[in-house]
């Protein structure tokens, strides 16, 4: 059963005598129309936008609209809110957490169904870890179904937020569309206009997406200034908001390492099938993970990768995924990576 049939039959799950008529779905976040082919809101709803409209009405509503959906409450209970990243990152994002509260609550009092899907057992860059903690178990409690993307993520979560098993349900992550191009194109065409002077003999390993923290890139770069110049690292993606320190010391390394490139840059989706494309192998390097869109990225495009044996990627049952337990491991793993002979080895607990 694929992301889309099992997404239907959780809402089946959620109301299974539906009167006549249309079922109002409301999203938060808002959806990324403009982004189809990477916008995990809209890759996951992709087939009720598409082709189920005489099932169900997708409302994507910010902040200061929550109160559309609890009115919607008041006139029906067949409404479903389906509830994503409910967390608290920064002052603005706590400004705005009453009033998604006090919604939330509204909304269930006046017999509303409830889906809150968990991307992360915790807020990636950890502030306000206790507040987040009440909040979100506030929200498993009330809450009908809670959504994961893995079996292994149930017992976890539902330990964690102390909910019993039988309010999960597993719908897998959407697969991202890919455009596949052959190795030289994409490398060439990233460096005329990044002019990266990348080589087709470099082995080339990727770190894509928002630069943050917890993916500890800095100890990946630290492992490139050990390795010979035909190893190169690209790093790319935005700054992540409160995270230029970390970004200063990937600079640093860049600077000083002509294998480390850094392009700190919002990729647009045109662009991302040449640094896919280019690349010999995606490495992640997670302090802490429960799903991971960027090797979900990676996977659509079939390129080998190295991630942690942490959270749902231990599903990941693959020739060209590796997994691994340690730093020591991590930078074996990248210092005999060849491209021309790949296979998929159980990690070694003791390496």
């Amino acid at each position: 059963m694929g992301t889309h049939d099992q997404l239907l039959k959780l809402y089946d799950d959620l109301i299974p005598d539906k009167h006549d008529g249309v079922i109002p779905l409301y999203v938060v976040p808002l959806i990324r129309y403009s982004y189809k082919k990477s916008d995990y809101l809209y890759l996951l709803y992709q087939d009720i936008i598409e082709n189920r409209a005489d099932q169900f009405s997708v409302k994507c509503v910010s902040v200061w609209k929550h109160f559309l959906f609890v009115f919607r409450a008041i006139v029906s209970r067949d409404v479903i809110l389906h509830y994503h990243w409910l967390e608290c990152t920064d002052i603005k994002s706590l400004a705005g957490m009453t009033n998604k509260l006090v919604c939330i609550f509204l909304f269930k009092a006046l017999g509303g169904h409830l889906v809150w899907t968990v991307h992360n057992k915790r807020p990636h860059d950890n502030r306000f870890r206790r507040l987040n903690y009440k909040i979100q178990s506030w929200m498993a409690s009330r809450a009908d179904i809670i959504h994961v993307h893995c079996q292994s993520a149930v017992d976890e979560i539902s330990h964690f937020f102390n909910q019993p098993a039988s309010k999960f349900r597993v719908v897998d992550h959407p697969t991202f569309p890919s455009t596949m191009i052959e190795r030289d194109e994409a490398i060439e065409l990233l460096n005329n206009e990044r002019d990266l002077a990348l080589n087709p003999s470099d082995t080339i390993f990727l770190m894509f997406g928002n630069i943050s923290s917890y993916k500890q890139i800095e100890k990946v770069c630290r492992m490139f200034t050990e390795l010979e110049p035909d190893k190169k690292l690209l790093i790319v993606g935005p700054v992540k908001k409160g995270q230029m320190s970390t970004f200063n010391t990937i600079k640093k390394f860049g600077s000083k390492n002509d294998n480390i490139i850094v392009i700190p840059h919002f990729i647009p989706e045109r662009m991302v099938p040449f640094y896919m494309n280019a690349a010999d192998c995606v490495v992640f390097n997670y302090r802490r993970i429960l799903t991971s869109g960027g090797a979900e990225l990676a996977r659509s495009y079939d390129r080998p990768v190295l991630a942690p044996a942490m959270g749902c990627l231990t599903e990941l049952d693959e020739d060209n995924i590796t997994l691994f337990n340690s730093q020591k491991q991590l930078m074996n793993l990248i210092a005999d990576f060849n491209p021309n002979s790949q296979s998929n080895s159980s990690p070694d607990p003791d390496a």
